[in-house]
């Protein structure tokens, strides 16, 4: 690695962390969790705002974390990975620096979002990895679309306090532990209690823990993965051999730190098991959570079910009059800033900042709430002064201090254009509650009505042979119907005058918007 890199990297870090300590001072959060027998549903609030939402149906539950022993189906050396067969409908994608036994390891570890960790990113070898060869892998990754999921060899058990790496020799202590004597202390106590090759790290909520609940975890994590390896030797691939606690469990001891001011429960069963959980691992917290017995739905009641009807709305209007455009795509995310109505300053270039800033902040919480990934193009209004510029990148690295999926920036172009990549490991929110458009097809447009008209005149002229001296019904949906009968009359009498023909038109709302049938019966 060199120096130039290195440098510019612990500026990164030191940066992220004034901007995290800027952040944190005057910030309140809140979770919010509604659970029944079909669905959990789980909101983070920060400072009154909407930041996260977590959904899981009985019927598709989350596949991150799970441990399979698969079976390699096939090698593909051009993408330097292999397709494993992991029992779900499509293979799962390994790639070839994913497999710890044929990697050169770089010496730190670092803290992942997510709350797992793995070393820093290797260059592969020549390996040899052979076509039905058994492995022990876990999902990193939901499938997207028609891709499978991503997984590793690099297997991680997350505990509240620490990440158990069953294949990795390296301790790990999260950035955020900044006090020097408690990483000191921290790290003393991860060397004592590891067994011999175990790789650990120390998570944040392990700065307030004693040394015995921290062993505590640590034990109960050992007794995990020897379970799993266990299972592992008595079955045959593929099989799964491990999968992590219900949404409810898993993001409370993700989310559910010291600086949130309550977690606020409606369903008594899961209540008892986050309290169960709770009393285990931080007792402190237990008096933070809440039963909720209200008469309206408790989504309704903190107002999170308004804010969510907004995810749908591909434009979002800001206080000051400006508005976004987000645009998804399955790889790419566009948004855009304009100021619309905004006319606060007469000063161009000052409201020009303004707009960018309260942008800035607000595309931050969507790309949150969204979990919007992969690479994003933000098109901020041109601003003519560098230090505004960096003054709106700095806004946006703010609000997402607190973002657990990694994400790099750019500098803003003279275009105005600022790209940043986000980590992706499941599909954004839109497309966990959205369906493909049976019309459109996902392309957001259908065709029109003048050209549905335009289509059908083509298709009879291509059957003028055998319509001609018949009566003709079109049917097409209502609102066609009526475009024919009125702005598209002239043409379609024309069309009978000269070809003999009897033309009815017939609404059918069963219809797709752009279908069409054309029946012909004698005169």
């Amino acid at each position: 690695m060199s120096y130039r890199y290195r440098g510019r990297r612990r500026r990164e870090e030191r940066e992220r962390e004034q901007l995290f300590d800027a952040r944190s001072k005057d910030m309140t959060s809140e979770i919010i969790l509604s659970a029944n027998e079909w669905e959990t549903r789980l909101a983070l609030v920060e400072n009154g705002l909407l930041v996260e939402f977590h959904v899981e149906r009985a019927e598709k539950t989350n596949l991150v974390g799970r441990v399979y022993k698969a079976k390699t189906e096939n090698v593909v050396k051009g993408l330097r990975g292999a397709f494993v067969n992991i029992g779900l409908r499509k293979n799962g994608f390994l790639p070839l620096a994913e497999i710890p036994e044929f990697d050169a390891f770089e010496p730190e570890l670092e803290m992942e979002p997510s709350g797992r960790g793995r070393p820093a990113k290797p260059e592969p070898t020549d390996i040899q990895i052979q076509e039905g060869q058994e492995i022990l892998v876990q999902v990193v990754k939901e499938p997207i679309s028609e891709k499978g999921a991503r997984v590793t060899s690099y297997i991680s058990l997350p505990g509240r306090y620490l990440v158990y790496f069953p294949v990795v020799d390296r301790i790990g202590i999260s950035r955020r532990v900044r006090d020097r004597r408690d990483r000191i202390r921290l790290r003393d106590i991860a060397r004592r209690m590891r067994r011999e090759n175990v790789g650990l790290i120390i998570r944040t909520a392990a700065e307030s823990a004693t040394e015995e609940e921290i062993r505590a975890e640590y034990q109960s994590l050992e007794h995990t993965w020897d379970e799993i390896a266990r299972r592992g030797e008595a079955t045959r691939a593929p099989a799964l051999l491990y999968e992590e606690p219900g949404i409810g469990v898993k993001l409370v001891r993700d989310l559910f730190t010291n600086d949130v001011r309550r977690l606020v429960v409606d369903a008594k069963p899961m209540y008892h098991e986050i309290l169960n959980y709770l009393n285990k691992v931080a007792p402190s917290l237990a008096s933070k959570l809440f039963l909720y017995s209200g008469d309206q739905p408790i989504m309704e009641h903190y107002g999170i079910e308004t804010e969510l009807e907004k995810i749908y709305q591909r434009r979002l209007w800001l206080k000051s009059g400006g508005f976004l455009t987000i645009d998804q795509t399955e790889a790419l995310v566009a948004i855009d800033v304009n100021t619309g109505r905004s006319s606060r300053e007469e000063d161009p270039e000052k409201l020009i900042l303004s707009t960018n800033l309260e942008a800035a902040a607000e595309i931050a919480r969507q790309i949150r709430l969204r979990d919007l990934s992969g690479l994003v193009l933000i098109d901020f209004i041109d601003m003519e002064e560098q230090k505004n510029t960096e003054k709106v990148v700095t806004e946006l690295r703010k609000h997402l201090v607190n973002d657990r999926s990694k994400a790099d920036f750019s500098t803003i172009s003279r275009f105005g254009l600022l790209e940043m990549t986000r980590e992706r490991t499941r599909p954004g929110l839109l497309f966990t509650l959205c369906e493909t458009c049976p019309t459109c097809k996902g392309l957001g447009r259908v065709k029109s009505r003048l050209e549905i008209a335009l289509k059908i005149e083509r298709f009879m002229h291509s059957k003028i042979r055998s319509l001609r001296g018949r009566r003709v019904k079109i049917v097409v949906v209502p609102t066609v119907a009526e475009f024919l009968s009125t702005e598209y009359s002239d043409r379609l009498g024309e069309l009978a005058r000269v070809n003999e023909l009897t033309i009815e038109i017939k609404a059918d709302p069963e219809l797709l918007p752009t279908d069409f049938r054309v029946l012909t019966e004698l005169k």
